[in-house]
């Protein structure tokens, strides 16, 4: 395990065992403040995931090919003052640049930001250095041109890799390019007929039914935007960190998503905003299917289990793995997803979980798993909200007091992307401004028939 790990789990550790030990009352605990705490803590684990995974991942990537790092070095002079940088990417797969870890795709981007910059504001901003134009040439010395073309392809490539990196949810169920949008997925065939058999009699054919699913695309953008004034090495300091924090803001738009998904647009129905008319730009707002929760809030009501506003129990957890039938026989396709606060105060009050500084590393790591009960992982996701007590969110922050969980079969459904991420680089002269905008085109859906498909269950109205 990562010595850039330690800290961050032994920290969670001593407070998911310093709640779950605890007798005192929840006002007593300063409740808020541990929930806030705990919800830092795993925002620490998937940054630190983050970056642990981009400084192991590739130099530089561009589409059908990779370039080998030591060899991008070997195109810089020997008095170029990049040399030493390309040297560490060689090496370890990144340089640190301050607190960040550049790639060799952020010195790529400077050089073209720099070169376009000072070609519309010459007198204002200075070009690109030499030694900085012969670095960003010789990460494209296998292609035609400069390779400002390739710049935002590139970045896209890494972003969207380091986006699965940081998924809880996507990253765990069937992934498919959608050639056409909508993209209809063939389920397979259904049961095939068995019969006795009479000797030289042919039997009845079986007619197995076919079946689909239908994936329906919807657009997420985010901008990001910094001046023309800034000088080349804050620029080289800065895209590591732009990097950085959209694979983390993807990751988590994404499980969102796929979490919270409702196409429903009208003043009162929508799981996330039941008593107002949602935003028409709000992410869950779907073009297609809808989400998990909403299977089971909704489409099919009978996989509810409702808590009764009272402390979870195991009972709990029974009624709603029961509902799920043969698609809970095997816990490990299971998910459960849940809050910061139904895992604190739900799970850490069961007997028999386990806590995270019992599960393992790789799990933890890799998944974002913090513990197990009944063999099932759970899964502990911003994207999982309060409510009140029918699942659904209100408009008013104050009546979303009550926990719920997510128990879905992952191999039942599937996220689709018919565009993955997709970076732009444009400026505003007005405001002498470099706008990047990323983009994607996701969508979600599930096996069967909504109304009565049983992968999906739910546990709502928990007190927390």
């Amino acid at each position: 395990m990562s010595t850039q790990f330690e800290p961050i789990l032994r920290q969670m550790a001593e407070l998911t065992e310093a709640v779950k030990s605890a007798k005192a009352p929840k006002q007593e605990l300063q409740w808020d403040a541990v929930v806030e705490k705990f919800g830092g803590q795993l925002k620490s684990l998937v940054d630190a995931q983050v970056e642990e995974r981009i400084k192991s991942a590739p130099a530089y990537r561009t589409p059908g090919q990779m370039i080998d790092a030591a060899q991008q070095a070997a195109f810089v002079g020997e008095r170029n003052r990049y040399k030493s940088a390309f040297n560490a990417i060689a090496k370890d797969g990144y340089h640190k640049v301050g607190t960040q870890n550049a790639k060799a795709i952020d010195y790529a981007m400077t050089a073209a930001l720099l070169t376009k910059a000072h070609s519309l504001m010459p007198d204002r901003v200075k070009p690109p250095s030499d030694d900085l134009m012969e670095a960003a040439k010789a990460l494209t010395s296998t292609g035609s041109g400069t390779g400002d073309e390739l710049v935002p392809t590139g970045m896209a490539g890494q972003l969207w890799d380091d986006i699965f990196l940081a998924s809880r949810i996507a990253a765990n169920i069937t992934t498919i390019p959608m050639p056409t949008n909508p993209f209809d997925v063939p389920l397979g065939l259904g049961d095939v007929t068995w019969r006795k058999g009479t000797e030289n009699t042919a039997t009845t054919a079986s007619d197995p039914a076919t079946a689909k699913s239908t994936l329906t695309a919807t657009e997420l953008v985010a901008e990001v935007n910094w001046s023309y004034t800034l000088e080349e090495d804050s620029i080289v300091a800065l895209m590591p960190a732009v990097r950085s924090r959209l694979a983390i803001s993807g990751a988590e738009i994404i499980d969102s998503f796929m979490l919270n998904a409702d196409a429903t647009n009208a003043a009162t129905g929508n799981i996330n905003l039941d008593d107002a008319d949602p935003d028409d730009a709000s992410y869950y707002l779907s073009a297609g299917q809808d989400g998990i929760r909403h299977q089971w809030l909704v489409n099919n009501t009978a996989m509810t289990t409702n808590a009764g506003g009272d402390a979870l129990v195991d009972a709990d957890i029974l009624d709603a793995l029961g509902n799920m039938g043969k698609y809970a026989a095997n816990p490990s396709q299971i998910m459960a997803v849940c809050d910061v606060s139904t895992y604190l105060t739900g799970f850490l009050g069961l007997t028999n979980v386990v806590t995270v500084d019992k599960f393992g590393p790789n799990a933890v790591v890799l998944t974002g798993q913090l513990a197990a009960y009944r063999g099932v992982p759970i899964v502990v996701s911003a994207s999982a909200p309060l409510t009140e007590a029918d699942g659904k969110a209100s408009t008013t922050a104050a009546n979303n007091t009550l926990g719920q969980i997510n128990f879905f079969n992952r191999m039942m459904w599937y996220a689709g992307f018919r565009r993955d991420m997709l970076v732009e680089v444009d400026r505003d002269v007005q405001k002498r401004q470099w706008i990047l905008v990323s983009s994607m085109r996701p969508a979600v859906a599930c096996h069967g028939t909504r109304s009565s498909a049983t992968h999906t269950a739910g546990i709502r109205n928990i007190l927390v």
